[in-house]
């Protein structure tokens, strides 16, 4: 079964967000109302249909060869009809006392339901079977003769029904705790829950400022722009701004947008979040980069649609020298890495006529 990505949880939450707003918090609450008692309607009604499909089934609901079967004797009392709603599902139902008569010689008196029986068969022995369940068979079940396969069936319809039910059951409480708090809240609070599962370390007190250790210009550094998407949380992110580690030590960012700092030559880490509240858990971001030493690497920090989710960083260019790219040799000739390390080791050998 296929997950869902970040990146459509994002979609899919941005949307729903988006046609709440558009209704507005009173109509689009009432609209998630509507759907808890959508659900709430379906549960009455396929239990209603699914009992009325079971109410065609008259034998005693064993499925497999134990416990089994056992003759009796059946004769119809009084009985009164049901309906058009009710326990037995959909339509006019017949509910009869019966006498029922077991092959051991015991009288038991039931009622039945689902037009086992009808009016119709008073007045006449009725072919009855009786089985026994549980500790000492004194769980019993009595019906006409059925065939197994219909009671697989009735017990197949059984699980569905249930597995339908607690779906439903789900749906209506998704749904109204989305009316009572707004789908925004909703999204903020299962994101900042999410959050939570894969906590954020705290960001060190206090910042440092890192020492530039190649001056002048060909001193390597990473250009990052901040930015943030339009969407119903711009405002929220236009009151604060990014913070910044670069190989663990947060750096002074002055807010959202394009922003140049000095880093050793090598690999670095860099690390975004942007802080809400009382906590650094949110839009967090990593990654890793090497430059090397003439380089400058930009970089593109963009902050998450929805609150609670990761924010991405990616390279977007690369001026200067590259760390891995050819080194110049004589006029003419450029030597890379593999070609220099062979002619280095060629001259470090020993030629036999300097041997005395």
């Amino acid at each position: 079964m296929s997950r869902t990505t970040p990146e459509e949880t994002a979609a899919m939450q941005r949307e729903q967000i988006a046609a709440y707003e558009r209704r507005g918090p009173f109509w689009g609450r009432l609209a998630q109302l509507g759907v808890a008692v959508a659900c709430a309607v379906a549960i009455v009604v396929s239990w209603l249909v699914f009992n009325t499909m079971a109410g065609f089934y008259p034998g005693t609901g064993v499925v497999k060869s134990t416990p089994a079967e056992r003759p009796a004797q059946a004769t119809v009392g009084e009985c009164r009809r049901v309906g058009p709603v009710g326990g037995d599902g959909l339509g006019y139902w017949w509910h009869c006392a019966v006498t029922v008569r077991t092959g051991d010689g015991r009288e038991v008196r039931i009622v039945t339901g689902n037009s086992v029986v009808t009016p119709a068969d008073r007045g006449r022995p009725v072919d009855f079977r009786e089985a026994c369940f549980g500790k000492g068979n004194t769980d019993c079940r009595y019906g006409r003769p059925a065939s197994r396969v219909w009671a697989l069936a009735v017990t197949i319809l059984g699980m569905v029904r249930i597995a339908l039910t607690i779906v439903l059951i789900f749906g209506v409480w998704y749904s109204l705790l989305r009316s009572v708090v707004g789908v925004p809240r909703y999204y903020a609070w299962l994101n900042r829950r999410e959050a939570r599962r894969s906590p954020v370390l705290p960001l060190p007190v206090p910042p440092t400022n890192r020492p530039d250790p190649y001056p002048g210009p060909m001193s390597p550094s990473l250009r990052i722009t901040f930015a943030y998407p339009d969407g119903p949380f711009s405002e929220a992110y236009r009151s604060t701004g990014p913070r910044l580690l670069l190989a663990g030590v947060e750096v002074p960012v002055h807010g959202w947008g394009s922003h140049k700092f000095a880093v050793p030559a090598g690999p670095s880490s860099v690390r975004v979040v942007v802080p809400f509240g009382d906590t650094d858990e949110f839009a967090v971001a990593e990654h890793e980069v090497t430059v090397g030493a003439g380089e400058t690497v930009d970089l593109e920090y963009v902050a998450p649609t929805v609150l609670g989710l990761s924010g991405r960083i990616r390279v977007t260019g690369r001026t200067g020298e590259r760390p891995d790219g050819p080194t110049r040799g004589p006029p003419g000739r450029w030597l890379g890495r593999r070609r220099i390390r062979r002619d280095t080791r060629a001259a470090l050998r020993v030629s036999p006529d300097l041997v005395p």
